[in-house]
């Protein structure tokens, strides 16, 4: 997503957290029976210009909204400012 590419994974563990099915990538299926899927994904990937380059874009503006280093230091003061409030 940070290159600005859809993503391509796979619906196990904190995949779906990251990759918006249709919105920053495809998800598929794990195991034999995601195969099918994934290859169907891949296919539409190939002959979509526009919705792969569609979901570059939104992967690689959700990327630095939510990943970058300026964003995780936001993130952390307002934790630590929280737990000064806090006591």
């Amino acid at each position: 997503m940070a290159f600005g590419l859809p993503v391509l994974g796979t619906d196990a563990g904190g995949t779906q957290e990251i990759v918006g099915h249709n919105v920053t990538g495809l998800v598929h299926p794990i195991g034999r029976r995601g195969n099918h899927v994934l290859a169907q994904n891949l296919q539409f990937l190939l002959e979509n210009r526009l919705a792969r380059e569609q979901m570059g874009m939104d992967g690689r503006k959700k990327v630095q909204r939510m990943y970058l280093k300026q964003h995780m230091y936001d993130k952390f003061v307002e934790v630590l400012v929280r737990c000064i409030r806090i006591k």
